[in-house]
């Protein structure tokens, strides 16, 4: 399934349907309290099911009023879905307690406004005989442009105001895109391309096809320091913006360069509770605390799928120290590190024999963590002691595949 994204400062009808859901919401979730605070053993606990719940809220103001029946339904359908959630989440800290932070709570209150979500036979399209141009809903409480079949609309209350995302179903969205972006080679799992996010350098990229590529993370970072400055609904509403349109960029830049050579496979090297307990100084992890970098991993993930490409995850323990040069041994996380050849002596340089840039040398051993020393088949090239591109993915040429780098020289990424 795929969504399409709009945005909306709201209007008195939009709040009010939202309150109403809020308050049907609330109303769903005290009777699952109730009968889940019950004096009696965990394993002889019912807690209420759709039928139960909409028989006792169905007589209520909020359920008559919240746009028709089936609209009703769906708000009571999430406050069933959050508290499944919550079981699943239970069972799996009594068993793995060590992967939580801590103990799971039950579903809260919603304290102003929750969603509403609207089915596609609720929502006016186009004049009947006409291509669906505009999607309207029957209260007139929002109106977008569309112009595929959907199957349902999910408004959200933010603080800076509404999303309403539009989802459709996968296999129309494929087969509404065009036929030239169709025909590209075919992925190829064995040709990879191995990924290093960071801070300064959002995303190291290394493949056997290309020479190395550095995406801006410094534009990320200028993001958040001017909202940190002076923050307000307005700046937030910016920030999430330029952070969304950056990622896509980021995210689309991957995917096209993937698309482009046949790679089949992404590696992305990812540390599992990396923002829990560091030890940085306070500038350092707020910048890097505030970079949603499981973002940028879901659009990466959610894109390749669209087009078959696999993406690995895995853990990146010791790929900075270790030189790939050297064919350095790379313990997991908790074992006890040997001693390594080369060491990083700043910013952007890795001293071996034979000086390398640090972050590619960390993403090509980020590579090493999965396909092993089979890496060194392909990646073992020239090209990996070549100086990098620096790209800012905003500045790249519609589909011609030329970036602009700092010294404002054209030079060719695909």
């Amino acid at each position: 399934m795929q969504v399409e994204r709009h945005f909306t400062k709201g209007n008195a009808e939009l709040i009010r349907l939202c309150e109403l859901s809020k308050e049907l919401y609330n109303r769903c979730n005290f009777f699952m309290r109730k009968a889940w605070y019950t004096p009696t053993p965990e394993k002889y606990r019912q807690l209420p099911d759709l039928n139960i719940l909409i028989n006792k809220v169905r007589d209520l103001e909020c359920f008559k009023n919240l746009h028709n029946t089936k609209t009703a339904k769906q708000t009571v359908r999430k406050c069933l879905s959050d508290w499944g959630t919550y079981k699943k989440s239970l069972a799996a800290y009594r068993q793995y307690p060590h992967k939580f932070v801590k103990c799971p709570k039950p579903p809260h209150y919603k304290e102003r406004m929750a969603q509403v979500i609207y089915y596609n036979e609720t929502i006016k399209g186009g004049q009947t005989g006409k291509p669906l141009t505009q999607l309207t809903a029957t209260n007139d409480c929002f109106s977008i442009p569309c112009t595929k079949a959907y199957k349902q609309v999910v408004i959200t209350p933010k603080h800076f105001g509404f999303m309403i995302e539009v989802q459709y179903e996968t296999n129309e969205q494929v087969a509404s895109i065009p036929a030239t972006k169709l025909d590209k080679p075919k992925p190829d799992k064995d040709k990879v391309c191995c990924i290093d996010v960071g801070v300064n350098t959002l995303a190291a990229i290394t493949s056997d096809q290309h020479k190395p590529i550095l995406v801006n993370g410094r534009i990320v970072k200028s993001i958040n320091q001017w909202y940190n400055k002076n923050p307000s609904k307005n700046r937030l509403r910016k920030r999430y913006f330029r952070l969304e349109n950056y990622f896509h960029h980021v995210s689309k830049l991957i995917i096209d360069n993937c698309q482009n050579l046949g790679i089949g496979r992404i590696i992305i090297g990812k540390n599992d509770y990396w923002k829990q307990e560091l030890r940085m100084r306070k500038p350092q992890k707020q910048m890097f605390q505030q970079i949603p970098f499981l973002n940028l991993f879901e659009k990466i993930k959610y894109k390749a799928a669209m087009v078959g490409i696999e993406v690995v995850f895995t853990e990146e323990a010791y790929t900075s120290k270790a030189s790939f040069l050297d064919h350095d041994p790379l313990p997991a996380y908790g074992e006890v590190p040997p001693e390594f050849s080369g060491k990083r002596k700043h910013r952007g340089l890795y001293l071996t024999f034979k000086p390398i840039h640090a972050d590619v040398n960390g993403s090509l051993n980020i590579g090493r963590k999965v396909i092993g020393d089979k890496v060194y088949e392909t990646f073992l090239d020239r090209r990996i002691a070549a100086m990098p591109v620096v790209i800012n993915p905003l500045r790249k040429r519609n589909g011609e595949g030329f970036v602009v780098d700092g010294s404002n020289q054209e030079i060719a990424v695909f």
